[in-house]
């Protein structure tokens, strides 16, 4: 049986509170505030949108938002 070695995953960076609320406010005007398809959307920012709009959702909770 052969196996490998993996590297772990690395670590995400520690963000303060004012990175976490531009995060959010930057994906908050992406995924509600621009008007593009959800193609263009996915070509513009590299991931769909519903991706997008989990990780605002998260980073809402993180900041203690409301869902």
């Amino acid at each position: 049986m052969k196996t490998t070695k993996h590297d772990p995953p690395p670590t995400p960076p520690a963000l303060s509170h004012e990175e976490l609320v531009i995060i959010n406010n930057a994906l908050n005007e992406v995924c509600n505030g621009v008007s593009f398809d959800d193609d263009e959307f996915q070509t513009r920012i590299g991931y769909p949108r519903e991706t997008a709009q989990r990780l605002l959702k998260r980073i809402g909770k993180a900041l203690g938002q409301p869902s």
